[in-house]
């Protein structure tokens, strides 16, 4: 992988051979992407995947072209360059090139640590024996995934710009499943910068023991409950609506955060549960988190919900231009933070007089996009709450639910955790997701899920 120094040296190069040019910008990008997965207690898949591309586009006047190549050694830049000048030359002038940005000042983040980036296939085997080993004392059978992510990224030019990011990151993802299959645990956590902070162990105890505890659920009505959503469906709940913070649709009407009159939003007004605050925070100690937004202008921390009031919305880049203000990005592109408190699933359950507390969800599809109504299923560990104790398994429900009105009814939180917002457990789309306890939770159904 390319280090800040390697990359400056190599866009040097690039400015150097392309003195032809009367501007130039470079595209870096370089990654690896690797895993380990494992099923029925059996490691089936090793991946490590390198790439790596550098895109050069030059300008000749009003006259732009690009090229791409993936041999960085002297011969290949020369190339695309050269095939670049060929497209400006004989491309259509265009007087309405934006400018370039010149050289820009970014927070300082340290999103790659020695743990992560030489996390490799060997560290990963052990880490499985270590869960595995567990499955076979525990007599459940183990099916997981370990992710790995190393990347570095850089845009820079002749005006000065240099925006280089790089991160390395890993996770543990665990389904256990009793051997008869008639019951089934998940754990995990993902997004981790310091690989010392991934306890295998510890999570194929919690997988595992929802395993065995799922066995022969309870039949129970459908209705409306209490609910103590972990950090992994709190997640995944959570990732419903975080479109929503979008200025310019929002003054258009319609929009649950519009205002009451035409043109206005409720920027100011308490819109969800004074237990709900959302933020991006960038150099987050725990999340890996670009310090650039999408336009290469420096990112900046952001606070969305502020104990239930709405503080800020997203403005893109052409609303930002159109009032002449700065632009803020949109929620689902910076590394989020749901503020949580200093207290344990376990804590949350001794304070509930009734409930359910839900470890997963999954299969969720939206029903009504106007109210961000959904529906979905629980699986992997459904368990009855009563006065203060879970008394047994139950059997999973699907549920109709919109987190408008979830985050309004939220009555708990509890401490976040680096967890994935979206069905995959890569990318980059990693959060600090607290457990909550949400009521009038609506569970419509019967699930056959395990």
């Amino acid at each position: 992988m390319y280090t800040r120094e390697q990359v400056r040296a190599l866009t040097d190069r690039i400015f150097n051979m392309a003195s032809g040019a009367d501007a130039v910008q470079v595209e870096v990008n370089a990654n690896e992407r690797s895993g380990t997965r494992w099923a029925n207690s059996t490691i089936t898949t090793n991946l490590v995947q390198y790439d790596r591309q550098v895109t050069i586009t030059v300008r000749r006047g009003s006259r732009q072209g690009s090229a791409s190549t993936r041999d960085f050694g002297d011969a290949g830049l020369r190339e695309a360059i050269g095939e670049a000048i060929d497209q400006a030359e004989s491309a259509n002038e265009n007087a309405n090139l934006p400018e370039w940005l010149g050289a820009q000042t970014y927070l300082d983040v340290d999103a790659v640590l020695p743990s992560g980036v030489g996390f490799g296939p060997a560290a990963r085997a052990m880490m499985v024996k270590e869960s595995l080993d567990l499955c076979d004392q525990m007599n459940v059978v183990g099916s997981g995934y370990i992710p790995k992510m190393y990347q570095a990224t850089c845009t820079a030019n002749t005006n000065g710009l240099f925006a280089f990011y790089a991160f390395a990151e890993a996770g543990f993802v665990l389904t256990c499943r009793t051997p008869d299959g008639a019951g089934s645990g998940w754990a995990g956590i993902t997004g981790i910068k310091d690989i010392r902070d991934i306890d295998a162990t510890a999570l194929t105890r919690t997988a595992a023991g929802k395993a065995l505890g799922s066995v022969k659920p309870r039949a129970i009505e459908p209705g409306r409950y209490t609910v103590i959503l972990e950090p992994r469906a709190n997640a995944r709940f959570l990732s419903l609506m975080t479109g929503i913070f979008n200025q310019r649709n929002a003054e258009a009407g319609g929009n649950f955060l519009s205002g009451a009159t035409a043109g206005t939003t409720k920027i100011g007004e308490k819109v969800f549960s004074d237990l709900f605050s959302l933020r991006s925070q960038v150099g987050h100690p725990v999340l890996r988190q670009t310090p650039i937004m999408n336009d290469l202008s420096p990112a900046a921390p952001v606070t969305w919900v502020e104990q239930g009031v709405l503080r800020t919305l997203s403005v893109d880049a052409a609303l930002a231009r159109e009032r002449n203000i700065a632009p803020t990005p949109a929620a689902v592109n910076m590394s989020l933070v749901m503020d949580g408190a200093d207290q344990s699933v376990e804590d949350i359950i001794r304070t509930t007089r009734r409930g359910l507390l839900v470890t997963f969800f999954w299969y969720i599809r939206g029903v009504d996009p106007a109210t961000l109504l959904n529906t979905g299923m629980t699986r992997d560990g459904l368990f009855l709450i009563e006065n203060g104790e879970i008394v047994g398994p139950v059997q999973n429900f699907r549920w109709n639910m919109s987190p408008l009105v979830g985050y309004n009814n939220v009555t708990a939180v509890g401490r976040p955790v680096p967890m994935h917002m979206g069905e995959s457990y890569d990318g980059g789309n990693t959060a600090m997701i607290p457990p909550v306890r949400i009521e009038d939770f609506y569970m419509t159904s019967v699930s056959p899920a395990v």
